[in-house]
């Protein structure tokens, strides 16, 4: 397939070049012959311009040819480039979220991790609001790019019965929403903004069944933080 793709390389330019030269080739033809019956039909005494020699003509129009097509080339490369250039960047700069469950953490270098604990080359902040409990962690300044720029853990210290909850960030082109019953107690919320620079929000909400009902509804148990992303990929707590 390789070698297949190799020689259309080849025949594709060759077979353009050979194309505009026998079309030009046609009409420059076309417009000799006009010349050469008009002096036969006026005489010596016609007003006709000469025309440059058949073999100079193709010459000149092999070289315009593949001159013009090395420029098509090269502009339609350099868009092409252009645009993986742009799809990089928009790729690098959509934020992404992963859930560090108990059992994966187990096997991490923060496999010790219980909820509250100070994690290595990040900075704790605690937000108690509402019944709830959120540990934040934000990667210190010599760490930017390496690991994960934000780790969340959250939990609730109330005591009404809570039926499942979530954490969700708000970027400003992108909605994630995490199932926070699903990492554990211990679990940690991993927020990689990757190359995003702005703001964006974290929110924990918890859902609650009042008395037995089947229908489940929002609790008055919704609380969040604002971050702020600079040019160097370094989080703040807004505030």
């Amino acid at each position: 397939m390789r070698a297949g793709i190799n020689i259309l390389t080849i025949i594709i330019p060759v077979a353009i070049v050979l194309t505009v030269t026998i079309i030009a080739f046609a009409v420059y033809k076309a417009a000799y012959r006009r010349k050469i019956n008009k002096r036969l039909a006026e005489g010596r005494d016609a007003d006709i311009k000469p025309m440059m020699s058949p073999v100079k003509f193709i010459v000149i129009t092999l070289l315009c040819s593949i001159v013009g097509l090395i420029l098509l080339w090269g502009f339609l490369i350099l868009i092409f480039t252009a645009h993986l250039k742009i799809d990089r960047l928009n790729l690098a700069s959509v934020p992404s979220i992963r859930m560090m469950p108990n059992e994966l953490l187990e096997d991490s270098v923060i496999g010790e991790y219980k909820f509250g604990d100070e994690i290595k080359g990040y900075t704790k902040h605690t937000f108690n609001d509402k019944d709830t409990c959120l540990e934040v962690y934000i990667l210190n300044e010599e760490y930017t790019h390496v690991f994960a720029p934000v780790l969340v853990a959250a939990k609730y210290t109330g005591s009404k019965q809570v039926v499942f909850s979530d954490l969700r960030c708000e970027f400003k082109h992108n909605h994630f929403s995490a199932n926070w019953d699903t990492v554990g107690e211990n679990g940690l919320l991993a927020i990689d903004t990757g190359g995003y620079q702005g703001e964006f929000s974290l929110e924990y909400v918890l859902f609650n069944n009042y008395e037995n009902e089947v229908k489940e509804h929002y609790a008055d148990l919704r609380t969040g933080l604002k971050f702020n992303v600079n040019e160097y990929g370094q989080v703040n707590i807004a505030e």
